[in-house]
């Protein structure tokens, strides 16, 4: 009987970069920043730790407004961080979203519009409908 070969999972990447504030710099330098950020066509992906290496997925189309604040720390340094409030679609948490952080990106405007028009896109594909609670 013939083993199965894996194939690699093929996903476009649209977007993939590091931290790169002063010390993510550093540490790039010396190969040891291992934050990872990517925005594939379905999932924002985070990707962190040495010892012990999390790999965060959260589906785009559970994201919202992606908000974006530059410090006057980043600006010198030309980067800034990412905000987006992830939905849960759940009852039973304590206020159904949370936030999650993109930190220290360069080009932080250029990759907020990434990450919207990649929102936007997931939601239409899906055919996902939201409406507000009044």
């Amino acid at each position: 009987m013939a083993k199965k070969e894996l194939k690699d999972v093929d996903f476009e990447i649209i977007w993939e970069d590091q931290p790169a504030g002063l010390w993510q710099r550093f540490l790039s330098k010396i190969h040891l920043n291992f934050t990872y950020y990517q925005i594939t066509k379905d999932e924002l992906i985070i990707k962190t730790g040495f010892f012990k290496q999390e790999t965060n997925t959260i589906e785009l189309y559970l994201l919202k407004d992606p908000d974006m604040t530059i410090s006057l720390y980043q600006r010198i340094l030309g980067i800034g961080t990412i905000e987006v409030t992830v939905d849960t679609h759940s009852e039973t948490t304590e206020g159904n979203h949370y936030k999650k952080y993109i930190k220290n990106v360069r080009n932080a405007e250029k990759v907020r519009k990434i990450l919207r028009d990649a929102i936007e896109a997931d939601v239409m594909e899906r055919k996902i409908t939201y409406f507000d609670k009044v």
